[in-house]
């Protein structure tokens, strides 16, 4: 008696093994996808820590800026860490080839702007939903109006 099956070919197991491999990965796109997730909108105090670091920066960028304040700017940079932000690096007032780009900012410019951050801290304090970011801010003005206190005494005007 004749058998009526034969062997498979080396062409139609390789056919096969191609097919067990490519199927399910067409069949990936017949499966109902889901939408895209989208981000949940920033919180309130994520928008003030936000505001609040980008007036640590510019507070951080003039005492680095003032001969005299690096400890000041160190200050700064623990704030911002303390925030979760890193602390830029560098000096912002010189260029790549060393020289000055704007001129050196003086003692009375470097007290307005610790006095606006103490201001703008303050009030971040009293905005903050969060109990534990409240607490940091008022410790962060506190120290602030502390490092203000002792910076050099401005000049007159009059």
């Amino acid at each position: 008696m004749r058998s009526l099956s034969r062997p498979l070919s080396r062409r139609s197991v390789q056919g096969m093994l191609v097919g067990a491999v490519v199927l399910p990965l067409t069949a990936c796109d017949l499966l109902p996808q889901s939408p895209p997730v989208t981000p949940p909108a920033p919180t309130a105090d994520e928008l003030l820590v936000d505001r609040v670091v980008s007036a640590v920066r510019r507070a951080r960028d003039l005492a680095a800026a003032v001969p005299g304040a690096q400890s000041l700017a160190d200050v700064h940079d623990a704030h911002l860490a303390a925030l979760g932000a890193p602390a830029p690096t560098g000096s912002p007032s010189a260029s790549p080839s060393g020289a000055p780009v704007v001129p050196t900012p003086t003692a009375t410019a470097l007290h307005a702007s610790e006095v606006a951050l103490e201001a703008t801290l303050t009030d971040a304090a009293d905005r903050a939903g969060d109990g534990a970011l409240a607490r940091l801010l008022a410790s962060m003005a506190a120290s602030i109006a502390q490092h203000v206190a002792v910076l050099p005494a401005r000049k007159a005007t009059r």
